[in-house]
C-alpha cells in the first residue's frame, strides 16, 4: 500500500472517530439526557376494604350512612347514588356533594337536571375523534354501576362509567375458540351442541387469529338470544368474561366506551379532600378521556339563599348569588388555573387577561363557608363559576382538571370539517386531583376570613414567615433598572448587533444615591439587561457582562451600595422564554414541541392586525421559544453554579415562577405537573444559592421561595360575570412577603390618585422603571414598547406617589392584613392585625361610613 494510502485511511479513521465522538456526544447532552426525573413526584394509592357504615344512634342525614368521623365533621354517603354530605359538629351545618331537591328545579332540562345529580362529568374522545359527554348519574349510577370501598378516614366510590348494555346479553359476538370450549365443557351435550351451532368462523375483518363470530341470524333473534345466555350464565360466564372476549377480538369499538374511575372522599382536620388517582382510571372500548369536571355542585347555592363566590380572578373578585347575569349572551365565569399551557392556546390573542395565579376557590353564605384548594393537579385545572337562572336553579364553583392534550392537524387538499384531522395524546396524565373542602364557620364565613385561615395554614406547612418589619418602618420603594439594550449598530459603514447602555452600572448607582437623598432608602432594585447581551439575554449556561455596563467590581459595588442604604439588589434573569437571537441554544431540539406537529413552540409578541402572537414587530430579538423542561434543569445547574462567583445580593426571576408549559414531544411528554415539578426543583436550587429572590408576577406555588414580588395583580379582568374585585392574593401575602403592582409609569392609568388609592387599598408598594439615557434612544429598538422610562423625568412623580403611599402604609408594614370590607360602592376598608383600619374612598364626594368620614378620592387611616 502507498503512503498516499494510509495517510488517507488515517485522515479516514480520524474524522469517523471524530465523527461518532460527535454523535455520542450529542446523543448523551441531548437525547438521553434526564436529568428533570430527578424532580418529579409521584403518589401512593391506598388499597380499599369492604365498606361497613359507622354505627351511631340516630343519622344526621336522611338516606345515607356514617361513612367516617374526626373531631371536626362527619361524613354521610349515599352507597347507590354517590352523593355526601359533610355535617360540621361545631355548628350543625350540611354541606352536601349535589342539591338535595335537584328534581324540584324547574329550569333544569334532562341534561342539566342530570349534571345536578352527578358527581362527574367526562368529556371522551371516542374511536373516531369525535367528543362525546357521559355523566356519572346517566351513565353509572342509574345503572347500578357503583361501587364502594372504605378507605382510611373516608370512603372510595368506583364508578364505571358507560353503558355496558349489550344488544346480545353477556353472550359475546366475538368469543376464541378456548372460551367457547370451555363454556361447552360446563354444559350438557345437547346444550353444548346448541351454543356451537350459533358460532362460525370469523369473517369480520381485523377479528383476531382463533376467534369465533356469531351468527347474524342469533344476533337478531330474541328468543334464541334469550336460550343463549341462559347457557352462558349456566356456565358461570359473567359480564366481566364478556368485555374479556369483546377486547380480545381485535375489532376496533366491540366493547361500548366506557371508563372506570375511582373518587375518593377522606376527612382531614376541618375539611374533606376528594380525589381522583388517575393511576387507577382504566379507559374501555377505545374511549380517550379528555377531561373531567369534579364535583360541580358542591355546596351549590340555592335562589333563596344570600352569599356570594369567590373566584381566583386576578387578585381576587366575587360573584354574589343570583345576580341577575344569566342571559344566554353572558359567559359563565372560567380560568385555566396558572393561564392555558401555552401548547394548548390558540395563537390568535383576543383579549388582554390576567392569568389565575391561585389554585382556589369558595362558596360562602352567611353562616358557614366552603373554601376550596387545588391540592394536587392544579396545573391541569380550569376554574367555573355559573349564577341560577341560566341552566339551573343554583349558584356554583367548581374545578375541571384537563387531563389529556389534543391537537388539530390541517390536511393539505381538503378544505372544511374534513380539513381537520383531530390528534389525541397516547395517555392520559398520571396525577393525582385533589380538591380540599374546608368548611368554615361563621366567624370565617367571608372572603377575609378565608383568606386569614388559607394563610395561617401556609403559615404552618412552613410556605410563609413572617416578616421583621416594624410598624411605623417606610415601605419598600421597587424599581426596574433599564441596562443594555440589543441594538443595531456601525462601524465605518459596516451595520452590525451591539449593545447600547441605557443605564450602566454605575448609572445605577446614581439613581440609587439620588432616591436615597430624597428619602427613599427602602429601595429594591431590579437590573435588567446585566449580561449575555442586555435585556434579551442569551441562555444563561454562562454569564457574560457587556463592557458598555461596567466591570464586574462595578456590579457588585452597585449591590453593596444598596445593602449599604438599606436597600436590596436583584439581578433579572429570564430562563424559560429564550429569545431568538440567543446564542448557545440549539431551537430544534431544546424548545418544548407541540404533539401531533411537531412544531416546536416559538412565540412573539401579538401583531395588532392579526392577533396572532407570533410577531417580532420588527425585531428578531422579541421572538422567543419556550424551553423544555427536560433542558431547563440544565440551565438552571449552570446559572447556580456561576452566580456564587459574583457578589451581589439578589437574583430576580423573570419569568420561572409565572410561566408553565408542558413539552409535547411525542417520545418523551412531560405534562404540566411534570412541568411543575421540574420548577419547583428549579426554584429550590436558585433558593439554596444563599440569595435573595424577586419573582416576577409570582403564581402561588412560588411563594415559599419568594423575598419580594413585583407585578402582583391589583384587580381582576373585568369580566361581566364578576361583581366586585377583592385583595385576597394581597391578604395571603401581606406581613410575609413584600410586594408591588404594575410598573406606574408604563401604566394604562394617568390619573396618579386613582394609582394611590388602589396601591394602599391593596396594601402594595410603587413599582417604576427607569433608564438613565432618555427613553428616545430605545426607539428603533425590541424593547421600544419601554416607552417612558428616563429617570429624571419620572424622579419627581415617583417621590410624590412614593410618599402619599407609604404615609398610608408605613403604620402597617408587617402586618397581616386580616380584613377588607366594601362599604359602599366607592369605599373600602382594611384593617391590619395591629388594629390600624384605612378606609379608601374613590368617589367624588366625601362618605360617613362606620361613623368615620372619609374625604373624596382619598382615604382616612384610624387606630394609627
Amino acid at each position: 500500500m502507498s503512503k498516499s494510502k494510509k495517510i488517507l485511511l488515517v485522515l479516514i479513521g480520524i474524522v469517523l472517530i471524530v465523527a461518532l465522538s460527535l454523535l455520542g456526544w450529542w446523543y448523551f447532552h441531548y437525547y438521553s439526557y434526564n436529568a428533570y426525573q430527578q424532580y418529579l413526584t409521584s403518589y401512593e394509592y391506598e388499597e380499599g376494604t369492604d365498606f361497613v357504615k359507622l354505627s351511631e344512634e340516630e343519622s344526621d342525614v336522611a338516606g345515607m350512612v356514617l361513612a367516617a368521623e374526626n373531631d371536626t365533621l362527619k361524613l354521610y354517603a349515599n352507597v347507590s347514588t354517590g352523593e355526601v354530605a359533610i355535617v360540621d359538629k361545631r355548628n350543625g351545618q350540611i354541606t352536601y356533594s349535589n342539591p338535595v331537591d335537584a328534581d324540584e328545579d324547574t329550569i333544569a332540562n334532562g341534561t342539566n337536571l342530570s349534571y345536578l345529580k352527578s358527581q362527574l362529568i367526562v368529556d371522551y374522545f371516542n374511536t373516531s375523534r369525535t367528543t362525546g359527554t357521559y355523566d356519572s348519574y346517566s351513565y353509572c349510577t342509574s345503572l347500578d354501576q357503583l361501587e364502594v370501598e372504605a378507605i382510611e378516614d373516608g370512603i372510595r366510590f368506583i364508578y364505571t362509567i358507560g353503558d355496558m348494555s349489550a344488544s346480545t346479553g353477556i353472550v359475546p359476538e366475538y368469543i376464541s375458540e378456548e372460551t367457547l370450549n370451555d363454556v361447552m365443557s360446563k354444559l350438557s351435550e345437547d346444550d353444548a351442541k346448541e351454543v356451537a351451532k350459533k358460532y362460525t368462523t370469523g369473517t369480520t375483518s381485523g377479528l383476531a387469529d382463533g376467534y369465533l363470530e356469531l351468527l347474524e341470524s342469533a344476533k337478531k333473534g330474541a328468543s334464541q338470544l334469550r336460550k343463549l345466555n341462559k347457557y352462558f350464565e349456566e356456565a358461570g360466564f359473567t359480564t366481566e368474561d364478556y368485555l374479556r372476549e369483546m377486547e380480545g377480538s381485535g375489532i376496533e369499538g366491540a366493547v361500548p366506551i366506557s371508563f372506570e374511575i375511582p373518587l375518593e372522599y377522606r376527612l382531614v382536620d376541618d375539611g374533606v379532600e376528594a380525589t381522583i388517582p388517575m393511576s387507577q382510571v382504566v379507559e374501555n372500548g377505545g374511549g380517550a378521556i379528555y377531561r373531567i369536571q369534579m364535583l360541580r355542585y358542591f355546596g351549590a347555592a340555592g335562589t333563596e339563599e344570600d352569599g356570594y363566590m369567590l373566584v381566583p380572578n386576578g387578585s381576587g373578585s366575587i360573584i354574589y348569588f343570583n345576580n341577575g347575569k344569566n342571559g344566554t349572551s353572558v359567559s359563565n365565569y372560567s380560568e385555566y388555573v396558572y393561564g392555558i399551557d401555552p401548547l394548548m392556546a390558540e395563537y390568535t390573542v383576543l383579549e388582554n387577561s390576567e392569568n389565575a395565579k391561585m389554585a382556589l376557590f369558595g362558596l360562602f353564605r352567611e353562616e358557614s363557608a366552603v373554601f376550596a384548594t387545588i391540592e394536587d393537579g392544579a396545573s391541569l385545572a380550569y376554574i367555573s363559576a355559573g349564577v341560577s337562572g341560566k341552566i339551573n336553579s343554583y349558584n356554583y364553583v367548581y374545578s375541571t382538571f384537563v387531563l389529556r392534550g389534543n391537537e388539530k392537524l390541517s390536511m393539505f387538499g381538503t378544505t372544511g370539517n374534513e380539513a381537520d384531522l383531530p390528534i389525541v395524546e397516547d395517555e392520559f396524565y398520571d396525577a393525582n386531583l385533589t380538591i380540599r373542602y374546608t368548611m368554615l364557620t361563621e366567624d370565617d364565613a367571608d372572603y377575609s376570613g378565608a383568606a386569614n385561615y388559607y394563610r395561617n395554614r401556609l403559615v404552618a406547612e412552613g410556605v410563609l414567615t413572617a416578616q421583621e418589619s416594624e410598624e411605623g418602618e417606610d415601605i419598600k420603594f421597587y424599581y426596574d433598572i433599564l441596562g443594555g439594550v440589543n441594538m443595531t449598530k456601525y462601524f465605518l459603514g459596516a451595520q452590525y448587533n451591539g449593545i447600547y447602555a441605557m443605564t450602566t452600572y454605575a448609572q445605577a448607582q446614581e439613581i440609587s444615591e439620588d432616591l436615597a437623598a430624597n428619602g427613599i432608602t427602602n429601595q429594591v432594585m431590579n437590573f435588567q439587561g446585566w449580561m449575555n447581551g442586555g435585556y434579551y439575554h442569551s441562555v444563561v449556561d454562562q454569564i457574560n457582562l457587556p463592557s458598555a455596563l461596567g466591570s464586574k467590581s462595578k456590579l457588585e459595588d452597585l449591590s453593596e451600595a444598596l445593602s449599604e442604604i438599606g436597600g436590596t439588589f436583584y439581578a433579572d434573569v429570564a430562563f424559560q422564554k429564550v429569545t431568538e437571537i440567543s446564542k448557545r441554544y440549539v431551537f430544534s431540539t431544546e424548545t418544548a414541541r407541540y404533539y401531533g406537529s411537531g412544531y416546536i413552540a416559538d412565540f412573539g409578541l401579538v401583531n395588532p392586525t392579526t392577533l396572532r402572537q407570533t410577531s417580532g414587530l420588527g425585531y428578531e430579538e422579541n421572538l422567543y421559544a419556550l424551553i423544555s423542561p427536560k433542558y431547563l434543569v440544565r440551565y438552571i445547574n449552570s446559572f447556580a453554579s456561576k452566580i456564587s462567583n459574583y457578589d451581589i445580593s439578589g437574583i430576580s426571576l423573570r419569568d420561572l415562577a409565572s410561566e408553565l408549559h408542558s413539552d409535547k414531544k411525542r417520545t418523551n411528554v412531560i405534562d404540566r405537573e411534570e412541568a411543575l415539578d421540574v420548577v419547583l426543583g428549579s426554584l429550590t436550587e436558585i433558593e439554596e444559592t444563599g440569595k435573595n429572590v424577586l419573582l416576577n408576577a409570582a403564581n402561588d406555588y412560588s411563594f415559599a421561595y419568594a423575598d419580594d414580588i413585583i407585578n402582583v395583580p391589583l384587580t381582576g379582568n373585568d369580566y361581566y360575570i364578576i361583581d366586585e374585585d377583592v385583595p385576597f392574593y394581597e391578604m395571603l401575602l401581606h406581613g410575609y412577603v413584600d410586594y408591588a403592582g404594575d410598573v406606574v409609569n408604563l401604566s394604562d392609568s394617568s390619573d396618579e390618585t386613582d394609582i394611590i388609592l388602589s396601591l394602599i387599598e391593596n396594601g402594595a408598594s410603587p413599582h417604576y422603571m427607569f433608564s438613565y439615557q432618555s427613553s428616545n434612544e430605545i426607539k428603533n429598538t425590541g424593547v421600544n414598547y419601554f416607552y417612558s422610562t428616563t429617570y429624571s423625568n419620572w424622579s419627581d412623580d415617583a417621590l410624590y406617589v412614593y410618599n402619599e403611599v407609604n404615609e398610608a402604609l408605613k403604620y402597617v408594614n408587617g402586618a397581616e392584613m386580616v380584613k377588607h370590607e366594601i362599604l359602599s360602592s366607592n369605599v373600602r376598608a382594611v384593617t391590619y392585625s395591629n388594629g390600624v383600619t384605612i378606609y379608601i374612598n374613590t368617589g367624588t364626594a366625601d362618605e360617613k361610613v362606620s361613623g368615620v368620614t372619609v374625604p373624596a378620592r382619598s382615604y382616612t387611616v384610624k387606630g394609627a
